[in-house]
């Protein structure tokens, strides 16, 4: 362990323009740290702590002066280059252990240090750099900014390499795996508040119209975790009751924005109750929220989150965005990735804990519409938005805060909650975060550590979903029913196909649902790998419905919604692309409706007919008199991800070459059936008095 011990003598010989500014606030003693980190073999250096003097003292100026002292560890014997990272800044002086030291090369952002002599490893060295100049910020997203009034940084660029940026107001170890504890001494006009992670120790009153905010953070965050925000603020404390005790809470909010603020953080101790249940205790030792005039999104910065302004307001729900970033306190502040390629362990989960928030403060219904709605937008626009179809671990890094990255992490955590069952799954996270609290983590790691601790075997789980592209596609092929004695036995044919990707999955366990014509349920779990899949399934009923995914709990390459018919009446289908029209209802009807990602396997058509490839539908349940009901299936052949990328074929050159398709199952033929259009030849509904249970398509004439 290292002690206290306060810094004499730091202005001793030096000139620096900041003297006379700093002199009134004594450098603090570097706190007790804990055991350095072993980190990666090759790193010759482990950061302990970072002691940041940061003056800003005229914010239209856009500039800042610093001292940061950097305690470093060394990890190997004969360490004598200390490399650090500064972008853009201007380099004054750096000094060794209070001794000046000259030689230094400045290659871009890389600040290479040389030591008078070798050092041993274990070897404590203090590093000072003395700096200067306009800190820059991402051309997208991340670094420092300022405004007039207010100067804050986000904690990486999402275009950047490496993310992490703290390099841009600070010299620093920049990657994901390099922890340090934190003090933060913020010389700003008398006017400003300064927030940062940590606890405020004190504020200095410098009698010069500044002020200097000391903040101290006890527990070691890298850097990309790191903050600052400086702004007029109005500071609204609270605390709250953890686990683990009572726990401080600050909100650094807008001048008069007190009411506004109370209503948008209102659900707060909600999340920390929620995902204390979930995941295990809070360990930090603060929970704050800071607003920057930021419009792009918030930044889960340690201990002090920085939000945009906008969500204090009382006309929207910010609910997704407030506990997705409270989430990382757990996921990615906690438990860190190893690298970008590992991104999905922080970002991925963040994106799901907004579903999870759902089910535990609103209900389940309100989380299935959750994962509903992402799992389409997934299917439709990542692969577009993203320029292809990625595995959600290794992903390139410059789409490092992709949709793959979020979206499609949090869809295939869903299937990975199925696949290990509510019980296992919780008891499985709890053990993640007291086992890896404060430590970094590779994808390969956590599957070793599911697979231990749950005691299931994840690699056909993680072979399909994690470091696979793209998605599987189950569906029924076909099935044959035969009686013996009091039971029925179903003979079922599985098929599964494939989306973006070229290898099959294997046993995953997909629900199969049995419906009789009174909708008696019968449900098994059947494993389904490689292409074809055989099953017998055993009921007590004649089925008259056989539907596979139901409860839509593994995120295959289709969207379904169903929906009990009792009345005359309109129907949408959510992320179906239909709508239902029920005129008479003789009896009550149960309608499922699969929308296909994948273009249906090739049957006879009639001549002259180009099929569309890329989708299809399916309507299936117990439907006992469909007379007078019509289906609208919607249709886009747009371009534009507001419009659609729903239908690739090129748009028809009129309305009327639409068409739509019918075939009772995949042995038939697909038929022109009657219909009607509404729209024009880019985007529209096609509407058919024709409602069977079968599927349907839409075709072009050529």
């Amino acid at each position: 362990m290292l002690t206290k011990r306060r810094r004499k003598g730091f202005f001793s010989g030096r000139s620096f323009l900041i003297f006379a500014v700093l002199v009134v606030c004594p450098l603090q003693s570097f706190r007790g740290q804990p055991e350095p980190a072993a980190g990666n073999p090759a790193d010759p250096i482990d950061i302990l702590h970072y002691n940041i003097n940061l003056i800003l003292p005229d914010l239209a100026k856009r500039s800042i002066t610093g001292i940061t002292d950097i305690q470093v560890y060394t990890l190997q014997d004969s360490t004598l280059n200390i490399q650090l990272m500064l972008e853009h800044l201007v380099v004054d002086s750096v000094w060794i252990n209070e001794e000046r030291n000259k030689n230094i090369l400045r290659t871009g952002n890389l600040l290479n240090i040389r030591l008078e002599e070798p050092q041993d490893k274990g070897t404590t060295i203090l590093v000072t750099v003395f700096y200067h100049g306009i800190p820059v910020h991402d051309p997208h997203w991340g670094g420092f900014y300022f405004t007039p009034h207010a100067a804050w940084n986000m904690g990486v660029g999402m275009t950047v390499i490496p993310h992490p940026y703290g390099r841009t107001w600070y010299p620093c170890v920049d990657n994901f795996t390099d922890k340090a504890s934190y003090d933060y001494f913020i010389t700003i006009p008398d006017t400003l508040s300064a927030a940062c992670p940590g606890t405020l120790e004190d504020i200095f009153h410098n009698h010069d119209g500044t002020n200097t905010w000391h903040w101290s953070l006890s527990d070691p965050i890298p850097t990309y975790l790191s903050s600052v925000a400086v702004s007029k603020y109005t500071l609204l404390k609270d605390s709250l009751q953890s686990i683990s005790g009572l726990i401080p809470v600050n909100y650094f909010v807008p001048q008069g924005k007190r009411s506004e603020a109370k209503s948008t953080f209102a659900h707060v101790p909600d999340y920390l109750r929620i995902f204390e249940s979930l995941f295990g205790p809070y360990r930090w030792e603060k929970i704050g929220y800071a607003t920057v005039p930021f419009q792009k999104g918030a930044m889960e910065h340690a201990t002090c989150i920085s939000v945009p302004e906008y969500v204090l307001s009382n006309m929207h729900d910010f609910d997704d965005l407030l506990s997705h970033e409270f989430s990382h306190s757990w996921f990615g502040n906690l438990v860190t990735c190893k690298t970008a390629q590992d991104m999905w362990l922080n970002e991925g989960w963040a994106d799901y804990c907004e579903a999870l928030y759902r089910e535990f403060s609103k209900g389940r219904a309100d989380y299935d519409r959750f994962i509903q709605n992402n799992h389409r937008r997934v299917l439709q626009y990542t692969h577009i938005v993203d320029g292809g179809y990625y595995p959600v671990y290794g992903i390139p890094e410059n789409i490092t805060y992709g949709s793959t990255v979020y979206n499609k992490g949090a869809d295939v955590i869903h299937t990975l909650r199925h696949f290990l069952g509510d019980k296992v799954f919780f008891s499985a996270l709890k053990k993640y975060f007291r086992q890896y609290a404060f430590q970094n983590i590779s994808t390969g790691e956590f599957e070793s550590f599911l697979t231990k601790t749950t005691h299931v075997n994840l690699e056909d789980f993680f072979n399909t979903w994690i470091y696979a592209p793209g998605f599987p596609h189950f569906s029924l092929d076909s099935f044959l029913i035969i009686r013996d004695r009091d039971d029925y036995v179903t003979g079922l044919f599985m098929k599964q196909r494939l989306k973006g990707r070229k290898d099959y999955s294997y046993n995953t366990p997909v629900t199969v649902t049995l419906l009789d014509s009174a909708w008696k349920t019968h449900n098994e779990k059947v494993n389904i790998s490689g292409p074809l899949q055989k099953k017998t399934l055993i009921s007590s009923f004649r089925p008259v419905a056989i539907m596979i995914n139901l409860d839509q709990s593994v995120s295959d390459a289709t969207t379904s919604d169903y929906k009990v018919i009792k009345h005359a009446g309109s129907y949408t289908f959510e992320n179906c692309f239909f709508k239902l029209e029920a005129g008479t209802v003789s009896d009550s009807a149960f309608f499922r409706v699969v929308h296909h990602w994948i273009g249906p396997e090739p049957s006879a058509h009639p001549d002259g007919l180009i099929v569309t490839k890329n989708r299809y539908w399916s309507l299936e349940g117990v439907v006992p008199d469909p007379a007078g009901w019509q289906g609208s299936f919607y249709y886009n052949f747009s371009r534009s991800m507001r419009n659609g990328y729903l239908d690739t074929l090129p748009p028809p050159p009129s309305r009327e070459k639409i068409i739509l398709l019918y075939r009772p199952s995949v042995r038939n033929s697909w038929k022109e059936i009657p219909c009607s259009q509404t729209g024009d030849r880019i985007s529209g509904h096609i509407i058919t008095p024709f409602i069977k249970k079968g599927d349907y398509c839409l075709g072009v004439k050529n």
